[in-house]
């Protein structure tokens, strides 16, 4: 899979390596719309999990055009401490952690 990131996903101070953690192991990816008005109307890929250094995170990504056939790219426009609305998703996702 191909990362690719925003400025903004680095607005919170989480680091690449420590938003890469939470989505190669979280296990279950959460979907979400996109937000009315949004200036990227895909839907969101939400990933909630610990980092490498147990710190709960939310990391969120949209699908992009794959840059070669059968290569997933995903870019990264949001990674900060796991907020309360995301505890309940956070909690699913941990059955399914690798």
């Amino acid at each position: 899979m191909r990362l690719s990131w925003t400025a903004a996903s680095r607005r919170h101070g989480i680091s690449r390596s420590a938003a890469r953690f939470v989505i190669e192991h979280c296990g279950l990816v959460l979907v979400q719309p996109a937000p009315p008005g949004s200036p990227v109307p895909t839907v969101r890929l939400v990933y909630l999990g610990d980092d490498d250094k147990g710190r709960a995170l939310e990391v969120v990504g949209v699908e992009m055009e794959p840059g070669h056939v059968g290569e997933e790219h995903i870019r990264i426009i949001h990674a900060m401490a796991l907020r309360e609305k995301y505890r309940s998703g956070y909690e699913e996702a941990k059955k399914w952690r690798v």
